[in-house]
């Protein structure tokens, strides 16, 4: 029996649901296309997106869109599908590459062979996100079926590197390819029962401690840089950042990602690193984290006076929060409510295209046709009947935008 998320009801959501969409769904053709993407290792690094193009192009030329490939490296791969010629515009942005599957054996089946149990396909992307863009294609599908002659534009987007900050997707696509519409739906986030508005910033940070390498037997003539390291770990354990933030985050949350040093047991370790993942709330600020860090770094110092510590920034992007009154979150909220489907509105910690779309001037609406939890994880999968139903809703939204 397919497992049912929290606060819905799936058996509700069937094909008899009441919107002339559903009967433009095809759920085998849904399930079709999940599986020839999932067979695609697309795995970022390297991406290989160019692995999808075949299937893509083939989704979007059915629907009568014009098809476009964009490349800043070879063999990264953006599909953009355009349907329409009318003012008013929107996109619906998913991505094909993902990320490793990890440890094989926490797999119970290959996780590039798409296998159906239960109702749901199991395969790394089969959510993330190359169900959601099955789910998208039927969706446009579906809304052109009864709105042939709409006055709009469609966008259908098959991006790169999302996994990887898309550098080479929807950054490359936006600020040098100057691909534009006015709105947009992230099927990349949330869930069944939740849209997301708004996302915290990222910070990762690299901590490096130096020390003088020497021989293991004689330690006295080092010193060891991963001790003080562990050291610093332990104290960050205690930081503060303050609670003075956008009451509409949850707060901030710090993950020691990384820690790497030395070369073998006999041998004292003149470098060590560690990386770490801050997710900040609007209101806290890069500035804060590093001066706090500073903080437990002279803790330490006063213990360790030879302690040596450089401390970078790897990767940095702000928070962001989109206003609950565009038309786009409206349009999406009243295509919720006519399919009698429970919808909250909150922010998270993961970064999506959305970020990047905000900062150009393009507000999104960001929902999953799923759960986010099953992302990233082993056994990934999605429910069928969801992406049935994320079909009928973004098919509704597409009506509720172009003719209110």
């Amino acid at each position: 029996m397919a497992q049912s998320l929290p606060g819905v009801c799936l058996a509700k959501y069937d094909a008899r649901m009441n919107s002339r969409f559903a009967k433009h769904v095809d759920r085998n053709e849904i399930v079709s296309i999940v599986g020839e993407l999932v067979r695609e290792d697309t795995t970022n690094p390297p991406g290989n997106e160019h692995l999808c193009k075949e299937t893509v192009t083939r989704c979007m030329r059915s629907l009568g869109m014009e098809v476009s490939y964009y490349e800043k490296q070879p063999g990264r791969t953006n599909v953009v599908g355009k349907i329409g010629a009318g003012k008013r515009s929107i996109g619906f942005v998913s991505h094909m590459d993902v990320v490793p599957p990890g440890e094989l054996d926490q797999w119970n089946t290959p996780p590039f062979e798409p296998t159906i149990e239960d109702g749901k396909i199991y395969g790394r992307g089969t959510l993330d996100d190359k169900g959601s863009f099955a789910c998208a294609y039927s969706a446009c599908k579906a809304f052109i079926a009864e709105h042939a002659g709409f006055d709009g534009t469609i966008y259908l987007i098959a991006a790169a590197d999302e996994e990887m900050g898309s550098e080479l997707g929807v950054i490359y696509l936006v600020e040098e390819c100057n691909l534009r519409f006015d709105v947009a739906i992230i099927p990349d986030g949330g869930r069944m029962d939740l849209s997301i508005y708004g996302e915290k910033g990222i910070l990762w940070v690299e901590i490096t401690s130096s020390g003088v390498q020497a021989h293991g037997s004689t330690p006295e003539l080092g010193r060891n840089a991963i001790i003080p390291l562990a050291e610093l770990i332990a104290e960050l354990k205690s930081l503060d950042l303050g609670a003075r933030y956008d009451p509409a985050f949850d707060g901030w949350t710090m993950n020691v990602g990384t820690i790497n040093g030395g070369s073998s047991a006999n041998t004292v370790p003149s470098r060590a690193r560690a990386t770490i993942d801050f997710r900040l709330p609007a209101g806290i600020t890069k500035q804060d984290v590093l001066a706090a860090i500073d903080a437990r770094i002279a803790v330490v110092r006063e213990r360790s006076p030879d302690a040596e510590f450089d401390v970078s920034v790897l990767h940095e992007t702000e928070p962001h929060l989109s206003d609950k009154n565009s038309v786009i979150i409206q349009s999406f909220d009243k295509a919720a409510r006519k399919l009698g489907l429970p919808m909250k509105y909150e922010t998270f910690g993961g970064n999506t295209v959305a970020k990047n779309l905000f900062f150009a001037g393009i507000t999104s609406v960001v929902h999953y046709p799923g759960d986010d939890k099953l992302a990233h994880v082993p056994n990934e999968f999605v429910i069928i009947d969801e992406l049935v139903l994320g079909s009928v809703l973004y098919a509704e939204t597409l009506e509720a935008y172009f003719f209110g």
